[in-house]
């Protein structure tokens, strides 16, 4: 007779109970989906974190990059001009042609809209002097030196 009562008691505590097992299951649901939610949202913020340092750190470059022409331009002001166009087709074609000899070509434009085809730029005059000789020897028998800035 007491295994039946004991048995009796228990039934009628955990039928009881049922609702008190599910809302602390439904609060542990809930939990888990907050913090989940909580997870995606701080992954989402250092995600954007990392692409906003990205897009800053590029910017940086990029300012740096323009700040060196910038002083390579102030510095190295006597260029060899190996050919000049006043049709950008042109000028585009014959760069490539020259690059294609092994030669670093940068098109310069002066005042007049020509674009000139430089195969070097040169810091002093007689660097430049020295260079030429060999420019009109291997590339261009007419190549002269421009000064940029005048």
């Amino acid at each position: 007779m007491k295994k039946i009562v004991l048995i009796l008691t228990v039934l009628v505590l955990f039928s009881s109970g049922c609702k008190f097992f599910g809302k602390k299951k439904e609060q542990e649901k809930a939990r888990i989906e907050q913090m989940k939610k909580d997870s995606i949202q701080k992954a989402q913020k250092a995600a954007k974190d990392l692409e906003l340092k990205k897009a800053q750190e590029e910017k940086a470059k990029q300012e740096a990059i323009a700040r060196a022409e910038e002083e390579r331009q102030r510095l190295y002001k006597f260029h060899i001009i190996v050919g000049s166009f006043k049709t950008p087709k042109y000028a585009a074609a014959y760069k490539d042609f020259i690059g294609q000899k092994g030669y670093q070509t940068e098109i310069l434009v002066n005042r007049y809209k020509f674009e000139m085809i430089s195969i070097g730029a040169y810091k002093s005059w007689g660097e430049a002097i020295k260079d030429l000789q060999k420019a009109r020897e291997a590339v261009e028998a007419t190549s002269w030196i421009y000064i940029k800035g005048q």
